[in-house]
């Protein structure tokens, strides 16, 4: 069964199983992990990653930490879509 959710501040919504939300929990943390790793080893106001799916481009520190907190909004959407479920 499918269902239909839309996150705050996207204007189109998706459908998904429970699978499927489980899923993009576990990518939406992955991404998660990926930014909190390149803010522990930023040493200047902007980074070339290497690696960590952003191949050849820079980021500035503040945009890094507002991907944190966009994501984390965002997983802790999905854990209560999944609760709810």
């Amino acid at each position: 069964m499918t269902k239909s959710f839309k996150f705050e501040g996207e204007t189109l919504p998706f459908r998904a199983d429970l699978e499927t939300l489980k899923i993009k929990l576990n990518e939406t943390k992955r991404l998660i992990n990926n930014y909190q790793e390149i803010v522990s080893v930023l040493d200047s106001d902007a980074y070339m990653a290497r690696g960590n799916g952003f191949c050849e481009t820079i980021y500035s520190e503040d945009f890094l930490e507002e991907r944190i907190v966009d994501l984390t909004l965002k997983a802790e959407q999905l854990e209560k879509w999944i609760r709810d479920f």
